[in-house]
This record gives C-alpha cells, structure tokens and sequence, in this order.
C-alpha cells in the first residue's frame, strides 16, 4: 500500500470517503491516484464489515468471475483488484453478506411511493443514505439469523429492494452516466424497522431463513436436492409438493441456483419410486414386532432449534428428541400467546403438550430438561423463576395460576339500607398467562383424573384449545381468559399404561399431547461440560426470536409451503380405527403448531418449507412413538390386561386363570366381551383340550 494511500485511510478514519482535497489539507499528503480511493472505500467498506467487488468503471456490472459471489471482506484480496484494475467502481454485496438491505428509491416516483409507504407502516427511522444519479439508496441493518431476498417494485412503483444475492454500486464510484455516488449521511445504518420487515418477509417466496453460510456448492448441489427429495418421497409425499420444496430450497441454498428444468427434473425423476412409508390402514404390531421408533430425520433439527440441540447434546446422556421436544415446548411457552394461526374459527398458538415416554426410568428426561431450561433461563430469567409449575391436581389449581382478576359486588349501606352497589376486588389476578407445567411424575396426575369429580383433564383440554379456563364448581370464583398453558411430562411406558384410563385415551386428552420415546443416548461417567457462555451467539439470536415472537401476528404458509400442505393433509387427516387412531388423530393440529415454533425461531410470521418439512419429521418421530406405546394397546383395560398375561405365558392360560387375572372381580360378560375384543383383532385364538372330563378352553396369545 502506497504512503498516499495510508494517509488517506487516516485521515478519513471518521469519513472514510474524504476527499483527497480534504486529505491534503488536513495532512499535507500527496493527492492519491483514483485508484487508491477506490480502494481506500472499499477497505474502509470491509472494515465495517461489509462484503465488497470491483464494478465496471462508469457502469454497475461486476468485474470478477462470478460477480456478487466473490465479494469478500479479506484485505489482500481486495488490494489486489485494485491493483490490477483501478479504475474500478466499489460494489457492496448485500443481504446476509454484509448483514444490510438497501431500498433503492428512483426518483419522483420512488420518493411517492416511499411516502405511500411510510403512510402504512409509518416513519423510518433515519439512516445511512447514498445519492444516487437518479434517487437514493437507504441502507439498513439486517438482524442476525434475518433474510431479505432481492425485489422489484414490491414496496411500490420506483422502489427497489436489495437483499440475499443482490449489490449495490457505492460511493465514490460513478454512475454510467458520469455523475458520483456521494454519501449524504454518513453513520451506521439502522435496524431494519420490524414493521418493514414484516412487509418484505411477505413478498419473499422462497424459503431464505437460512444459517449464515449454509449454502449448496457447485458439484453438491444435484446430489443434496436428490436426497432431500428422497427423503420426502420416502415419507409419501406426492410429486408436486416435492418439487414446490425443491424450488425453494434451490432459490435459498444452491450458490448458484440450478436451472428450474433442472429441479423439475431431480423432483420427476426422484417421484418415480414407490414411497417407503408404511401403510397407515395396516393394523398396529403387536409387542413381538413393535420396534423402537428410528432417530429423528435431520429436517427435525432445521435453524436455531435444531443448533442448540447439536451444541448440547455431546454434553449430554439424554436422547437428542428429548432435548429437541422440550425445547420446542418450553421456547413456545416462553413467546407466549401474541403469534397464532389461524384455522377456521380456532386459533393454533405455540403451546404444545409433550410427554417424555422411557421404557424404563433410565432415560434421563430429567437430564435433558436441566439442559433446556438453563437455556431458556438466559434470555427469560423472569419466565423461569415465576412461570414454570408442577403439581397439577385439579382443574381449579390449574385455573388459578393464571386466574383472571376476581371482582365482587359489594352493597352500599347507609343507616342500615343498602342504597347502592360498588365492585370491589378481590384478588389482582395474574397478569402473565404464560405457564410451563413440568412433571417429571406424570403419572400422579393421570391418577388424579381417575377420581370420580375431578375437572383436570377437562381443563386441560380446553387449555390446549383455547385458554378460556372456567369451572362450574360452586366454591371456585376463579376463571382464567387468554391463558398460554404447555405441558412436559415424564413417564415410562408401563406407568403410562397402567394409570392412563381408557376414557382418557379416547376423549382427547391423549391426542393433544407428542408422546416421545426417548432412551439415554451416551454413557458420560464423569457427566457432561456443556457452558452456555461459550455460545454467545447462540444466546443473542435465541433472544431475538422470542422478542420477534412477542410482537405477535397472525401467520401463514408461503406458497410452497401450501403447496406441501396440500400434499400431506389428506394423508394427515385420515381417520384411523381403534385406540391408536384415537391417540394421533390430531396429526394436522400438531404438525401447525410445530411448524408455527420452527418458523417463529427463524423470526418469520410466514410458514416456508423448511418449516413444515421440520415439523412432518417432529410428528413422524411422535406417531412412531406412539406405535410403540399404545400400537399393543387396545383401549380396553380388560383385554389388555389379558393379551399382556397371554404374551408372558406362550403356554396359554385357562379360563379359569384368566378370570383369576382379575381376582374374579369381573363378571363371564366382562371376560367374554374383552376375549372377544383380542379374537376379533387376530391377537390370540382359542384352543380346546379335551381331558378325562370336559374339554378345557385355553387361550395363547398368536
């Protein structure tokens, strides 16, 4: 780097864009060379952080290779395109690049539709501003984990917006026709207004939440799309949603995109094969070949979610679904409320219900629920000091953690008649609706709800649905409306089927929980080191999701993302006999609600792909579960409780001994009728063993 050049960058330490004459003067530095103040600007540009290119001099298209692909921040690759052609223009790559948007106002008609603009979403704030041959160009600051793609015309006629992928010529370059770039507010640019992002993550039709970085190369990217449309024809999904998911993720992953006919063709080719599900209309397995659900497909673990759980998880004994199902439960309580979707008259927020189900108490639920509330608790210590419960016992307690304000009316009385009528309150009520409901003993409260009176699992329910919470015991006054209430719990299979009573398996207590089967991933005999502080990052943008969150709005699904609903919501929705069918009825309202979280972590009020391809992969990994914990199960106490004792005894039982089962507390109907119930179902057949005297009737399990 020339003395001239040095001095320049000193003395243009506040205005890095100083003039040469103002340098001169202020230093008594030889006038440098055009060249060096272009590149003066563009290190000075890189500095700031700020992806640069050379652009042709006079003129906007780029000089390198692969144009806004190869800007960079790295100094001596920088002095070197200056070198070899100083008389280049200085281009900013912007989007996740160098973290800006700029909106390109085009003249008179930019500047009325800029009015237009702020009319609607109100005033921006002031910026970092260019003046430009025909406009300006405002630069904003993108928030981390933030994406904004490229678009013209869509905040009005005349207003340009760049974003991922696009640049904009700067300052002191020149314009083809001849006149300069030139700063007219030189300062850091400010946060992109959320109401203007709102407005920009509406016009976005691909999928662009990305992690920074994550980008299909060239020679990866034909192979990646075939695998991941693999992966969504294995799970049935029909060509057109597969090819709608291909598009988007070309649009937002490949560097640089394939040519449409390219995807069409991958999604084509791929959509050839059979699908690998299963068929959902076959009848459950029974225990001998019921199989521990397989590992959550790498879509589950899609943005910021999925990265917390990878930063933990090496550090942990517990099974990655449990870390990623409770995170997901615990970040949707603490955004509360404010966000829904909605589906005919019902609102969907982010509150889910999740049970941890191990086959034995070795899972280490415990474990993974320390992991994910020492997360939370960094970017809510207020939310998990006061708004984290357990002990459920009662609809009415339930109710009053997050009780509505209790007034009453109270009589006026002057010299003994009651002249008037005041209300008076009685009780504040709890102003924060949120509650996480922890209970690491589930089965205490599916006990309570076995009594005969008891309001909980109907509270439940209606928590689940609404957060309108009333009771119609005499004693209780409390009512609680808009209460945000999730649930985790922890349980092993056994206890769950024993205390989980058939009426709330059937009446839709079950089907509102993810029932998760989780196991211990790892031995650590000298337990895990995980330090949240060493991921700062981590922390910063967890925190900016649940302030994103917070701001509330209803959301929807982007086109694609449509386009793959309408693949999978028959399939979905298909109503299943027996008890599982009852237990994953509610798959469409599971997969939104996760899809809801997924897309709220990405800071997004739009549903994309990658959303709802992570909330399919969450509910595949739960319906699986649920085939292994109640696919045996038949709703039926009585006949489980036989097809169980027939299962450990390949001999066969009795009559007789199977009336034993049951201390002969149940009536030949009774027994006849749950017998009945496993024959019919193909679980056991009947035998008839003749003996000196009458035949014997003995049952063995098929």
């Amino acid at each position: 780097m020339t003395a001239s050049t040095n001095n320049l960058l000193k003395c243009g330490a506040m205005k890095p864009f100083a003039s040469s004459v103002e340098c001169e003067s202020r230093r008594g530095a030889m006038l440098p060379s055009p060249g060096e103040i272009m590149l003066v600007a563009a290190l000075s540009y890189a500095k700031r952080g700020w992806s640069v290119f050379p652009a042709r001099p006079r003129g906007k298209e780029p000089t390198t290779a692969h144009g806004v692909l190869d800007a960079t921040r790295d100094e001596t690759t920088i002095q070197g395109w200056w070198h070899a052609q100083p008389a280049a223009g200085v281009a900013i790559a912007t989007g996740r690049a160098s973290r800006l948007v700029v909106i390109d106002i085009d003249g008179a008609t930019g500047e009325k539709s800029l009015e237009r603009l702020q009319e609607e979403i109100g005033p921006l704030p002031v910026t970092a501003e260019v003046r430009t041959a025909r406009g300006r160009h405002l630069y904003f600051a993108l928030p981390e984990r933030k994406a904004v793609r490229c678009s013209v015309g869509r905040l009005g006629t005349g207003l340009d917006v760049r974003g991922d992928g696009g640049y904009v010529v700067a300052p002191p370059s020149l314009h083809p026709t001849g006149s300069a770039y030139e700063w007219l507010r030189e300062c850091p640019p400010a946060p992109l207004p959320i109401p203007l992002a709102r407005l920009l993550d509406e016009h976005r039709s691909a999928p662009s939440n990305l992690p920074a970085g994550e980008k299909f190369r060239e020679g990866t990217r034909n192979a990646t799309l075939a695998s991941l449309a693999g992966t969504m024809r294995r799970r049935g999904m029909g060509e057109d949603a597969i090819r709608a998911a291909l598009l988007a993720e070309n649009a937002a992953k490949c560097d640089p995109p394939l040519a449409g006919s390219e995807v069409e063709r991958i999604a084509a080719s791929i959509s050839r094969y059979a699908p690998a599900t299963p068929d959902r209309k076959a009848k459950p397995k029974d225990s001998g070949s019921a199989q521990w659900p397989e590992a959550l497909a790498p879509e589950a673990f899609h943005g910021l979610a999925g990265e917390i759980v990878h930063a933990i998880e090496p550090h942990s004994e517990a099974d990655p679904a449990a870390l990623l199902l409770q995170f997901l439960a615990a970040f949707g309580s603490a955004v509360g409320s404010s966000s829904f979707f909605r589906v005919e008259g019902d609102l969907h927020r982010p509150n889910l219900f999740v049970c941890l189900v191990g086959v034995t108490s070795g899972g280490r639920k415990g474990t993974s629920l320390g992991r994910v509330r020492e997360t939370l608790t960094q970017v809510d210590p207020e939310w998990a000091a006061k708004r984290i419960a357990t002990g459920l016992s009662s609809g009415e307690g339930l109710i009053w953690s997050v009780r509505d304000a209790i007034e009453k009316s109270h009589p006026v009385r002057q010299k003994g008649h009651v002249v008037g009528y005041e209300t008076v309150t009685e009780d504040p009520g709890i102003e924060d609706k949120r509650l996480l409901v922890v209970e690491t003993e589930f089965a205490a409260p599916l006990h309570v709800m076995s009594r005969e009176g008891n309001t909980l699992s109907a509270i439940l329910r209606d928590a689940w649905d609404r957060g309108d919470l009333s009771s119609l015991t005499k004693n209780s006054p409390a009512r609680a409306t808009g209460a945000h209430v999730s649930i985790i719990g922890h349980i092993t299979k056994d206890e769950l089927l024993r205390c989980l009573s058939a009426t709330e398996m059937a009446n839709g207590f079950a089907n509102r929980f993810l029932w998760v089967c989780v196991r211990r991933s790892k031995l650590l005999p000298e337990g895990g080191n995980f330090d949240l502080g060493e991921h700062p990052d981590l922390v910063r943008r967890l925190d900016h999701a649940l302030k994103f969150g917070r701001t509330g709005g209803e959301m929807r699904r982007d086109d694609e993302a449509q386009e793959i609903w309408r693949t999978v919501y028959p399939e979905l929705s298909e109503e299943r006999p027996g008890l599982l069918g009852s237990i994953i009825s509610r798959a469409p309202a599971q997969v939104l609600r996760l899809s809801v979280l997924y897309a709220l972590l990405d800071e997004s009020l739009f549903i994309r792909p990658a959303h709802l391809l992570a909330a399919l992969a969450v509910w595949a990994y739960c319906e699986a579960s649920a085939h292994f914990i109640f696919g045996d199960s038949l709703g039926y106490p009585e006949a489980d409780r036989i097809l169980s004792e027939l299962r450990q005894n390949p001999e066969g039982l009795t009559r007789t001994e199977i009336s034993g089962l049951f201390g002969r507390h149940r009536s030949e109907a009774e027994i006849d009728a749950a017998l009945r119930a496993i024959s019919e179902r193909g679980l056991a057949s009947r035998q008839s063993v003749q003996t000196p005297g009458r035949p014997v009737e003995i049952w063995k399990a098929t």
